[in-house]
């Protein structure tokens, strides 16, 4: 019998707890929410009737962005846009925005609207456009000012000039070296090939290093400049065409109408540009070269250099190379126009092209 009212107590006390829990949470749940506790869903309320995602505008185009708000069940209270120098709130009942765009890079820019509800942000719209440049490029020529020789095997992808001596990076499989050469008479003074599995690309020098691409395989080389000992490999996520340096900073193209702007020592990106004319992008840009504040790239199986501006994408400038041309390259699908190298010392400027026999020193002069 002891036992039996032991059990019953027992029986009689669980249930009173869960009883007791339940009344607790059935008041939690009754309770209000204070103000700052309240959240409103995300909704999509914003609507863009004009213009049009990825429409091509030129830098420097007032655009007129009419907006809309799709009718929904939540007061909104304010639409605000923004861009990288500002940010405005609209009036609520007319929705128009006009984006002065004179200080944008060309390129794809955004443009960025939110709604907000009860002072709660509830919706984010992201309107791209692309920007072609506002400045007809000046057109130029290659005047010849001396010739000397060139290595007919040598499948040129980089070239430099760096304390009165030519530096060359060479492609192919199992072909592709970095050379040192006396530009005047085309001795190479000092040569190193490249393993076979890699097709070599653009060179630049930066202090007392020299920095070599490679096409596919998505690693770049570091040697010492004066012994061509191997200091480092890096890595990039794209294919490597054509490398420069301002100095600071190491310039990589691929083949597109991108520019990669990397950190030298680890190759990090710090930011992309798109490159456009007044007509749009321009693509295959191959070799390239930083002379007094602008990229003069090799537009590949071309002939013709541009030079573009570094900071606004601008292509300001047209060379054309026709007239250097050596006989029997005319037309020609792979021994093509590729290379520019820069003396800083004396200003001279020297053009080759793939497997051609020529060298030419030139100026770029009014058409």
């Amino acid at each position: 019998m002891k036992l039996f009212n032991i059990s019953n107590l027992l029986f009689i006390f669980i249930v009173l707890i869960l009883l007791s829990c339940n009344k607790k949470e059935s008041q939690k749940i009754k309770e209000p929410l204070a103000d700052s506790e309240k959240k409103i869903k995300a909704v999509s309320v914003i609507e863009v009737k004009s213009p049009k995602a990825e429409e091509l505008f030129a830098v420097g185009t007032d655009i007129k962005i009419d907006l809309a708000l799709k009718v929904i069940d939540i007061n909104i209270d304010s639409v605000v846009v923004e861009t990288e120098n500002q940010k405005e709130k609209l009036n609520i009942e007319s929705l128009t925005y006009t984006w002065k765009t004179e200080n944008l890079r060309t390129g794809e820019n955004q443009l960025r609207i939110y709604a907000y509800s009860e002072g709660a942000q509830i919706d984010t719209y992201y309107l791209k456009l692309r920007f072609k440049s506002d400045i007809v490029p000046e057109i130029l020529e290659c005047k010849i000012i001396n010739t000397f020789p060139h290595d007919i095997k040598s499948y040129t992808q980089g070239l430099i000039f760096e304390d009165g001596i030519l530096y060359e990076g060479t492609g192919q499989y199992g072909q592709s070296v970095l050379r040192k050469t006396e530009f005047e008479t085309g001795k190479i003074l000092a040569e190193l090939s490249l393993p076979a599995q890699y097709f070599g690309e653009g060179i630049t020098a930066l202090g007392d290093k020299i920095i070599q691409l490679t096409w596919t395989s998505r690693v770049g080389f570091v040697y010492d400049k004066q012994s061509f000992k191997l200091l480092t490999t890096l890595q990039y996520d794209t294919q490597g065409w054509g490398l420069t340096t301002d100095g600071k900073q190491l310039i990589m193209s691929d083949g597109s109408s991108i520019i990669y702007f990397l950190d030298p020592e680890y190759f990090t990106q710090s930011r992309t540009l798109e490159i456009f004319d007044n007509e749009g992008p321009v693509r295959m840009l191959n070799e390239l070269e930083y002379i007094n504040g602008l990229i003069y790239a090799n537009i590949y199986q071309t002939e013709e250099i541009i030079a573009f501006d570094p900071k606004s994408g601008k292509v300001i400038k047209r060379i054309d190379c026709r007239k250097i041309i050596p006989d029997g390259f005319r037309g020609e699908q792979d021994n093509v126009l590729n290379g520019i190298a820069y003396d800083k010392n004396s200003g001279r400027i020297f053009i080759t092209g793939k497997r051609w026999p020529k060298l030419f020193e030139v100026k770029f002069v009014k058409r």
